[in-house]
């Protein structure tokens, strides 16, 4: 299975969820997904993640795989999901200009989407998980995605 990461999963689940030094275990996991070419990201993630000053975008660096370019079939993707969910990136939204990338790499890869953010349910200001919902993409949060790999950490 493939997995598309939104910023919010990289950002909250390392500094409040799971964080590395108490988690190492799961954030070495998710390094060997990453090498195995299962866990992506689109470069404006990368861009997202640099404008924070601490340790989670260093992390990111040092996976020398996880970001992508946006490739045709991704922007062939994209296309389709502002043509129906414009409002995601609405001038003034205060919503992430990756956001509509993150769910193109899914939807190209035939994967999901793993984000932290909440659905808001309401498509005049969509986060995430309503475009995904509306679009058939699927989505899980960080928890979900652990347990669908049968992580146990003791």
């Amino acid at each position: 299975m493939f997995y598309s990461f939104d910023t919010s999963s990289f950002l909250n689940g390392q500094r409040d969820l799971f964080p590395p030094a108490t988690f190492p275990t799961l954030w070495e996991n998710i390094a060997a997904m990453i090498a195995a070419g299962d866990v992506r990201s689109i470069d404006l993630v990368r861009d997202e993640l640099e404008a924070k000053d601490d340790d989670v975008p260093r992390w990111a660096k040092e996976q020398a795989d996880l970001f992508v370019p946006l490739t045709q079939d991704v922007q062939v993707s994209v296309r389709e999901v502002l043509a129906e969910h414009q409002k995601l990136i609405g001038v003034g939204s205060g919503r992430s200009g990756a956001d509509p990338f993150v769910i193109a790499l899914a939807r190209a890869r035939s994967g999901a989407v793993v984000t932290e953010e909440l659905l808001s349910r309401n498509l005049n200001k969509p986060k995430i998980p309503d475009v995904c919902d509306a679009m058939g993409v699927r989505r899980l949060n960080l928890m979900q995605f652990i347990q669908e790999q049968g992580w146990v950490f003791r």
